[in-house]
C-alpha cells in the first residue's frame, strides 16, 4: 500500500509547527499542515494534515486527510481518508469515510465511518438511449437552423413549434438529464447533511461566521446521523460572535440528546464562565472532570474557577453536618469504586440519596458500586431508578439491558436496547446487542432482517459483516459464511474476528492446515490473549498432529476464562493425544 512520504523540503502550500514549538488554542488552515512539535486545542481546516512521530495533539481535529505518525488524544473528524500509521497512538473517537490502521498502531476510542456506501458498477456511457436522444438532439438543432430563417416570413407559425419543440424537450430530454436513477433517500439525506457541514467549515476558514451558521442550521434541519458534530460546530461558531445565550442553549439541546458529550460540557463550562455563572460553570466543570480525570487543561480550568468562586463568597458560612454537595459526593463514590471499596461507595451513596432522591448520577453510581459486589437484583433497580430520571441517558440502558441479559431477561433487555437505540440512530453496536439477543432466542428471522437492515445502510462495516458472517455460520450456512468472512479482509486486512473464523474453516482439511494456523496465529498477534483465538489455534495445532504445542495455548485460555467447561474439555483431548 503506497503512503504519502514525509516532506523532506519546504513546499509552497506546505505549513509547519516545528519540533520546539508549543501552541495552544484554535487553528484554521488550509492546503498541507505538518506538526512536529505539540498542538492543544482546536485544528480546523480542509486540507492535509500530517503528525509526525514527534508530534503531539491534544484536542479536536477536523480536516480533509489526516496522517498520523504521532501521539493524539480528541475526537477526529475526517471528510475523507485518515491513516494511523504504525508506532503513533489516538486516544477518542474517529469519524471518517475511509481508514487505514497498521498493525503497529495503537487505536483506543470508537470508529465511525457513517459515508462510506458501495460504488455502484460502472455503466457504459453510449448507451442505446442516449444515442437515441443525441439524435433528437442533432434533428432538434437542424431545424431550427433552417427555421431561423424563414421565421421573420411567418413568425407566428413558427412560435407555435417552438413552444411544441419546448414541450417535447421538457418531457423527455429534460427528465433524462435532470434524473441520476434511483437513490437511497436516507443516503441522499445524509450526504446533504455531509456536504452543509463541510460548507460550514470552508465558511469558518474564510472567516465567514454568518454563512457557516446558516449552513450548519441547514445541516441540523436535515436530522440525519451528525446532529451532534452540527449542534457542537453551531454553538461554538455563535460563542466566537459572542452570542453566549444562543449557544448556550444549543449545547444543552446536544447534551441533554448525548449527556457524555465530553467537548459539548467543556464548552458548555467556558459559556458559563464568559456569562458571569460561575456556580454553573464549577458545577459542569467537575462533572466534566469526572469523566476525563487525565485532561490537564481541563482540571486547570477546574482550579480556576473554584478559585474565583472562593474570591466571590469569602465569608460564606461553613458547610453543616445536614449540608450536601453532590459534587463532592460523586468524586468520593467514584474515587472508592475505583479503589475496589464498593461497599463505602454503597454507604455513602445511599446516605446522599436520602437527602436527594430525584439526582440521578447518585443512583447511576450506586448502581455500579452494587455490580463491583455481585449484588445485581439491588443494581438492576438501581439502574431502573436511572433511566426512570433521566429517559435520555444512554449509558443508564445500556447497563441496565447487560443486567437483565446476565439475568437471563432477554425480553425485557431488548426493549431497552430498542428505547437505547431511538436516542442515537447510529449506534451500530446497540443493533447488533438486539439481533444477537434475538438469536439467542430462536428468534433467527428477526435477527437476520436486523443484520440486512444494518448491511444495507452500512454496506463496508467489517463490524456488521462480522456479526453476519457469525450468524450465517451459526444458522447451518458456512459458505456463504465464509464468502462474508473474505469480504471482511477485503476491507480490513486486520480484522482478527475474521481471521480466526477464517483458519477456524480450515480445521477439518489436512491440506490446508498451515494457512489455517497462519490466519489464526495472525489473529493473535493482532488481538494477543484472545480465548476464543487460542482455542483456535490450538485446535489446529491439534488435528495437525502437534498436540504439545496446542497445550500451553488451552491452559492459556483457561487462566483468561476459568469458568469456560469447554476449554478445559478441550484441555483432556489434548493431553490424551500428547500421550500416544
Amino acid at each position: 500500500m503506497q503512503h504519502q512520504r514525509l516532506y523532506a523540503r519546504p513546499q509552497s502550500n506546505l505549513s509547519f509547527i516545528g519540533t520546539n514549538v508549543r501552541l495552544e488554542g484554535s487553528l484554521l488552515f488550509a492546503g498541507k499542515v505538518f506538526v512536529e512539535g505539540e498542538f492543544k486545542g482546536e485544528l480546523h481546516g480542509d486540507g492535509h494534515l500530517e503528525i509526525a512521530e514527534a508530534g503531539k495533539v491534544e484536542g479536536e481535529i477536523h480536516t480533509g486527510e489526516l496522517v498520523n505518525h504521532g501521539r493524539t488524544r480528541g475526537s477526529i473528524f475526517v471528510a475523507n481518508r485518515v491513516e494511523l500509521q504504525a508506532g503513533c497512538s489516538h486516544e477518542g473517537n474517529v469519524t471518517a469515510r475511509k481508514i487505514y490502521i497498521a498493525p503497529e498502531a495503537k487505536f483506543e476510542g470508537r470508529l465511525m465511518m457513517p459515508d462510506v456506501i458501495a460504488t455502484p458498477a460502472s455503466k457504459p456511457w453510449i448507451s442505446k438511449r442516449r444515442l437515441q436522444i443525441a439524435s433528437g438532439l442533432v434533428l432538434f438543432l437542424a431545424v431550427g437552423i433552417a427555421t431561423t430563417a424563414i421565421s421573420r416570413e411567418s413568425p407566428d407559425y413558427f412560435r407555435n413549434i417552438w413552444a411544441r419543440l419546448d414541450a417535447i424537450w421538457e418531457a423527455r430530454v429534460g427528465e433524462w438529464l435532470d434524473s441520476s436513477g434511483p437513490k437511497n433517500p436516507k443516503l441522499q439525506l445524509e450526504e446533504h447533511q455531509r456536504r452543509y457541514i463541510a460548507e460550514a467549515a470552508q465558511h469558518q476558514s474564510k472567516g465567514e461566521f454568518d454563512k457557516a451558521a446558516a449552513s450548519l442550521r441547514k445541516a441540523l434541519a436535515l436530522k440525519g446521523s451528525r446532529q451532534n458534530v452540527a449542534r457542537y460546530r453551531l454553538a461554538k461558531i455563535l460563542a466566537q460572535q459572542n452570542q453566549t445565550t444562543e449557544a448556550i442553549r444549543e449545547i444543552q439541546s446536544l447534551l441533554q440528546r448525548t449527556p457524555g458529550h465530553i467537548e459539548g460540557m467543556i464548552l458548555l463550562g467556558d459559556l458559563y464562565v464568559h456569562s458571569g455563572q460561575l456556580s454553573k460553570a464549577l458545577e459542569i466543570y467537575r462533572e466534566s472532570y469526572l469523566r476525563e480525570p487525565e485532561d490537564i487543561v481541563l482540571k486547570r480550568r477546574l482550579q480556576i474557577v473554584e478559585s474565583r468562586v472562593r474570591s466571590v463568597q469569602p465569608e460564606a458560612a461553613e458547610p453543616t453536618e445536614e449540608a450536601l454537595d453532590p459534587t463532592q459526593v460523586l468524586i468520593n463514590a467514584e474515587r472508592f469504586i475505583s479503589g475496589k471499596e464498593p461497599a463505602r461507595a454503597v454507604n455513602l451513596l445511599r446516605g446522599a440519596i436520602e437527602k436527594a432522591p430525584d439526582n440521578a448520577r447518585f443512583h447511576f453510581l450506586l448502581g455500579a458500586a452494587l455490580v463491583q459486589m455481585n449484588r445485581r437484583n439491588e443494581a438492576i433497580r438501581a439502574y431502573e431508578k436511572v433511566v426512570s430520571l433521566s429517559p435520555d441517558w444512554l449509558d443508564g440502558y445500556i447497563r441496565l439491558g447487560a443486567l437483565l441479559e446476565s439475568k437471563g431477561r432477554d425480553k425485557d433487555a431488548i426493549a431497552l436496547y430498542e428505547k437505547a437505540g431511538q436516542l442515537d440512530l447510529n449506534d451500530i453496536e446497540m443493533k447488533i446487542r438486539i439481533a444477537n439477543l434475538h438469536k439467542s432466542r430462536n428468534r433467527k428471522k428477526i435477527a437476520h432482517k436486523i443484520l440486512l437492515d444494518l448491511l444495507e445502510k452500512n454496506p463496508r462495516s467489517s463490524r456488521v459483516l462480522v456479526e453476519f458472517g457469525v450468524f450465517l455460520w451459526e444458522t447451518g450456512k458456512p459458505i456463504e459464511s465464509k464468502k462474508v468472512f473474505l469480504q471482511v479482509l477485503e476491507i480490513d486486512k486486520n480484522s482478527a474476528p475474521a481471521l480466526n473464523r477464517l483458519a477456524w474453516f480450515h480445521r477439518r482439511d489436512k491440506e490446508s492446515l498451515d494457512h489455517g494456523i497462519k490466519l489464526s496465529k495472525r489473529s493473535l498477534e493482532i488481538q494477543p490473549d484472545t480465548p476464543a483465538y487460542l482455542d483456535t489455534l490450538a485446535e489446529l495445532y491439534y488435528r495437525n498432529g502437534e498436540s504439545v504445542k496446542a497445550l500451553p495455548l488451552i491452559q492459556r485460555a483457561i487462566e483468561l476464562d476459568p469458568g469456560n467447561r469447554y476449554f478445559r474439555l478441550q484441555l483432556e483431548k489434548f493431553k490424551r493425544a500428547s500421550r500416544k
